[in-house]
């Protein structure tokens, strides 16, 4: 990549989410920020070659600020009618016109004899006519001809029309108005007779004609009306096209056409030199701005010369001392391409450097000019500015950012498949890590019918609350975040609605008898039940608030009315138990029993208000917990898609998607999952989600390990794995938590509180979990006896 070469960084400490390794990133570590930096296996060298290159932008820009000169109308003017009186009287002597001495007709201010100037205009407009002068009239009189008439404009489209006319006998250019117009040329014009003296008057004359006209006519000699120069011809002619035709300028207090604004500029109303005399935009005064704009450019050439002769001369040492070159016979041996400054990439990149920190440089110059000169008058300013502004320095910045840009955009590609190969690793560990936990928690995990089943039922839940909602606009409200919902589920799965979501609830009833009839454990039936319970709709699901989800209530209770009476699994009786159990391990857990119900009542609210959760997560742990769905996803999307995973507090587990074969961890098993999966740590879990998350998984697990493992199945194996499971956690999150108090700087305290609040609530669950572990220890060591 070059020495120096764009490298992804990202920051460090507890937000930063990295399951391949301290030293690896992933993938959206890597896409987090694009910086600039230095790498470390870089030679010292290269280094030097960037640092010389910031130095000479440094060194030549402040010579452009202290050393260079505003650009200026007025001065241009009289530098252009110097160039003009040698160009004119130089091409009058070429066709012998007999002329004094420089000498004797230039003053010690550059200016030409006026009696002498006359002649040299009167020689070459009488030796170079063209037919276009007898127009004049046509296009204005004297002072407008020259810029109306196209044959007198100094660009490839007057030599264009200066040959036509030939042809046509027609002259071509505006009104007064801008509009395109022709006109006949009188019969005495010079036409030629046939193609060669059209060709030749078109273009020798034409050439000629227009160097007499440069500096005013023989009358006026280097005073009078020039031609318009390259810029302000091209201005004009735009003028005429119909995209500029109701182009308006701002003009003192009014608003002028752009053809009037072009003629202003011609006439010299529209500027005024510093004793406040007006100043023609002619081809006087470009010719002396362009010279003005190359003495700016001595600066960028300086630059540019310091740059590579240092290249030159670094490359060609190290090219000696590579190939152990001793004497002059040796040097034979030498490499050109090695130290000849042209077509490298690393010159390429220090060109850039430099010129970019010229620029830097003279623009923050120029503005500090600019601010002395205006004294707090914003238009005054702004002028100043551009008149200081070195625009050849942009302009070699912009050529340089043109070349190095396919090499930043190598860089960028690199670092992408960089990132994209940590990815992929990253991906597998993952999804190696959490098939590991789906096996050893398969008391938690529900298969990815099972899960087709849970959503399935939850939109039931919701359509039947919809149908016996009375007030029509509030079942169409319901509607709306049920479709929304849907269609997050469906964004986040890869599946399609129809296909999913199972609308009938024969059929769903039929698809159960048909899992439960596959398998003898039907513990998984109880997660559903405990993850129904749980459920309540209408909760926010994009990142901007829906006001009028907020006075969306759940009315109805889908599970004693129409679940249980839909199979002969579970019954009324079993779910108020479960739900019980869970409002017995929300006290245990939060450490409210007094109040239990209404501790389970604050926590089911304020779990719902935030899907689980799932809308305090920050991006990097909702990747994790969605997996690949939602990688590249961002805002209102990222959110939706991973409320899609978590709305219930779940944790997706393999696959791309439902389609692909996804599991889930439920029942509290997205906390011990996640913190124990590799992919994050349980203080990152607790750090970058709500207080309430963590409530509620500790809730969930404890419910289940009671009511469901122990009193219905008597698995006690399961209540010690998922003792471990919290237990880890709670160690992990303790860890974290004495770095945090021992570290120097202070820690942020409300991030501190609530990591210790999580902490608290893991440790009553794995305390309740050990008590009825230490229960049936004791019930063993009495049948033994």
């Amino acid at each position: 990549m070059g020495n120096y070469e764009i490298i992804p960084v990202s920051g460090e400490g507890l937000a930063t989410v990295n399951s391949i390794g301290p030293d690896e990133l992933s993938i959206v570590e890597s896409f987090e920020a694009l910086e600039f930096e230095f790498d470390e296996s870089v030679d010292k060298a290269s280094r030097l070659d960037y640092g010389v290159a910031a130095g000479s932008g440094l060194i030549t820009g402040l010579l452009s600020i202290f050393l260079g000169k505003p650009l200026s109308v007025g001065e241009a003017a009289k530098i252009g009618g110097k160039e003009a009186d040698k160009i004119v009287v130089n091409a009058a002597g070429s066709f012998g016109c007999k002329l004094p001495d420089d000498k004797a007709i230039f003053d010690k201010d550059g200016r030409c004899d006026t009696e002498v100037l006359s002649k040299a205009i009167k020689f070459l407009e009488e030796k170079f006519p063209i037919p276009q002068d007898k127009l004049t009239p046509d296009f204005g009189g004297g002072l407008q001809h020259h810029l109306r008439d196209f044959s007198h404009h100094p660009t490839v489209l007057g030599l264009f029309f200066s040959i036509l006319g030939q042809f046509t006998g027609t002259g071509y250019g505006t009104d007064t108005d801008g509009n395109f117009i022709k006109a006949l040329f009188p019969e005495n014009a010079l036409v030629g007779k046939n193609v060669p003296e059209k060709i030749a008057i078109g273009t020798f004359n034409w050439l000629f004609h227009l160097i007499s006209d440069i500096d005013g006519s023989n009358a006026n000699a280097g005073k009078g009306t020039g031609i318009p120069g390259p810029i302000l011809s091209v201005l004009k002619e735009l003028s005429s096209s119909p995209l500029f035709k109701n182009v308006k300028i701002n003009y003192k207090d009014s608003e002028i056409s752009f053809s009037k604004w072009v003629s202003k500029l011609f006439n010299g109303t529209y500027f005024k030199d510093s004793e406040g005399k007006q100043v023609r935009f002619d081809f006087r005064t470009e010719m002396g701005l362009a010279t003005q704009i190359i003495e700016e450019s001595l600066f960028v050439l300086a630059n540019e010369v310091i740059v590579r002769v240092f290249y030159t001369v670094s490359r060609l040492a190290a090219e000696i001392k590579s190939k152990n070159i001793s004497s002059v016979r040796e040097l034979d041996q030498l490499d050109p391409k090695a130290f000849i400054p042209i077509k490298n990439r690393a010159l390429t990149r220090m060109c850039t450097v430099s010129s970019g920190t010229f620029v830097a440089v003279n623009s923050a110059g120029s503005a500090i000019k600019a601010g002395i000169a205006s004294k707090g008058n914003a238009g005054v300013f702004t002028k100043a500015f551009f008149l200081n502004v070195n625009y050849p320095g942009i302009g070699r910045f912009a050529v340089a950012c043109f070349f190095d840009a396919k090499y930043i955009k190598g860089d960028v590609a690199t670092a992408y498949k960089r990132a994209m190969r940590e990815h992929e690793e990253q991906k597998r560990r993952r999804e190696d890590e959490l098939q590991r936990l789906s096996a050893k928690y398969r008391f938690l995990t529900l298969s990815p019918e099972q899960t087709r089943l849970l959503y399935s039922f939850e939109s039931m839940m919701v359509g039947f609350d919809i149908l016996n909602t009375k007030k029509v606009e509030t079942q169409l409200e319901k509607k709306r975040w049920k479709e929304q919902w849907e269609e997050s589920v469906c964004e986040a799965l890869e599946v399609q609605g129809d296909e999913f979501f199972i609308r009938s609830g024969r059929q769903a009833f039929d698809l159960m008898d048909e899992i439960s009839n596959e398998i003898e454990d039907r513990s998984w039936i109880d997660l559903v039940v405990l993850e129904l319970s749980r459920f309540n709709p209408y909760y926010q699901l994009g990142a901007e608030e829906d006001k009028s989800f907020k006075k969306l209530k759940l009315k109805t209770n889908y599970l004693p009315d129409v679940f249980c009476k839909g199979q002969n699994y579970i019954d009324a009786k079993d779910v108020k138990a479960i739900q019980k159990a869970y409002t017995n391990a929300v006290g245990t857990v939060t450490g409210n029993r007094k109040k239990v119900a209404a501790a389970a009542v604050v926590t089911l609210a304020a779990t719902a208000a935030t899907a689980g959760g799932a809308l305090f997560f920050a991006p990097e742990i909702a990747v994790l917990i969605a997996g690949d769905a939602v990688v590249g996803l961002s805002g209102a999307a990222l959110t939706s898609a991973s409320l899609a995973f978590v709305g219930g507090g779940s944790l997706a587990v393999g696959g791309m998607g439902m389609a692909g074969g996804t599991a889930i961890l439920t029942g509290g098993g997205a906390l011990i999952g996640l913190a124990g999966s590799g992919v994050t740590t349980a203080a990152s879990v607790a750090a970058q989600s709500s207080e309430t998350f963590v409530q509620s998984e500790c809730s969930k697990l404890l419910a289940f390990c009671t009511e469901v493992a122990i009193k219905k199945c008597g698995r006690y194996d399961i209540v010690k794995l998922a003792h471990e499971g919290i237990a880890n956690c709670a160690a992990e999150l303790q860890s974290e938590i004495d770095v945090f108090t021992k570290a120097e700087e202070k820690p942020d305290r409300k991030l501190l509180s609530q990591m210790k609040k999580s902490l608290k609530c893991m440790e009553r669950c794995e305390k309740a979990l050990m008590k009825e572990l230490g229960q049936v220890k004791g019930i063993q060591k009495a049948a033994k006896r």
